[in-house]
């Protein structure tokens, strides 16, 4: 019962160079200035720490865990990160 493999569907299987991408894609938005109307306007991306998570200053100066949701289009900026910006909830 504790020895379960995870199971995965078919076309979901993880390559070393999708994990790798990933990770550079994550760590590309530490430094960014974020522009998403509301709470993120004018905060910068701080840290990455794990997966989606991230340590943002916002524009007051406080320091806040946050999370990021990818573009679907894929599209990426070096200087600002647009949209998919929420307040780390713990679940």
């Amino acid at each position: 019962m504790g020895n379960r493999k995870r199971v995965s569907s078919p076309g979901s299987k993880r390559t070393p160079e999708d994990r790798a991408k990933w990770a550079k894609e994550r760590q590309a938005l530490v430094g960014t200035l974020i522009t998403q109307a509301g709470t993120f306007e004018g905060a910068m991306v701080l840290e990455h720490i794990r997966g989606s998570q991230y340590t943002v200053q916002l524009s007051s100066g406080d320091e806040v865990y946050a999370s990021h949701k990818k573009s679907k289009d894929g599209s990426r900026n070096k200087i600002f990160s647009h949209q998919g910006w929420n307040i780390w909830e713990s679940r």
